[in-house]
């Protein structure tokens, strides 16, 4: 809805990031700061900078350009998963790229997810809900995505994955969250270290 709640273009963020050496996609990207979030880590634009250099594993130290993308995209991400119109928006090549390309993304996206999702600090003990646990699996699922060719079925079969995925990660956004303790109110000293 707002404009900060807005993506930097795909196809722009990534000849930025190739020019500085990046080893993983825009799309994995994303996918890891939405995976954190949606698992309730609490996270500052501040850390997240350092945690997508480091994920990115940078030969160059980012721009002012990069960095504003790079801001962009947890800004983004962060907004779009707390409003309340499910406007989630996943940072994929554009509609006339490849498909084979986009289905790529899309697995680098879900990968950067589990990924992130995976180091939210959710406790092992924690019981998930059946529609939780089936998204994670179904997101593992589709790292594995490919196409076989470019047709018009091939191509509403990949934007209706790309709507579960959507939808797959405002699900476990909305539980996982929901459910996490209250924590917002209380300093955030070591990174983590108070979520249960």
């Amino acid at each position: 809805m707002s404009t900060s709640h807005s993506l930097p273009r795909f196809d722009i963020f990534c000849d930025s990031l190739l020019s500085l050496g990046a080893i993983n996609s825009p799309s994995e990207l994303q996918g890891l700061v939405c995976g954190k979030l949606a698992g309730g880590a609490k996270i500052e634009l501040a850390q997240w900078s350092k945690d997508a250099v480091e994920f990115l594993d940078l030969t160059s130290t980012p721009d002012e350009h990069t960095d504003e993308m790079l801001s962009a995209v947890f800004t983004a991400t962060q907004g779009q998963l707390e409003e309340a119109e499910f406007g989630l928006q996943l940072l994929l090549p554009d509609d006339d790229a490849d498909l084979g390309m986009r289905a790529e993304c899309l697995g680098q996206w879900c990968h950067g997810f589990l990924t992130g999702f995976g180091s939210a600090g959710i406790s092992g003990d924690r019981t998930l809900s059946a529609d939780v646990t089936d998204a994670v699996r179904d997101l593992a699922a589709i790292v594995q995505i490919g196409t076989e060719e470019d047709s018009e079925s091939s191509e509403a079969d990949f934007m209706e994955v790309v709507e579960y995925v959507r939808i797959a990660a405002i699900t476990v956004h909305a539980e996982c969250t929901m459910e996490a303790p209250s924590v917002k109110d209380k300093p955030s000293g070591s990174q983590g270290s108070t979520l249960h």
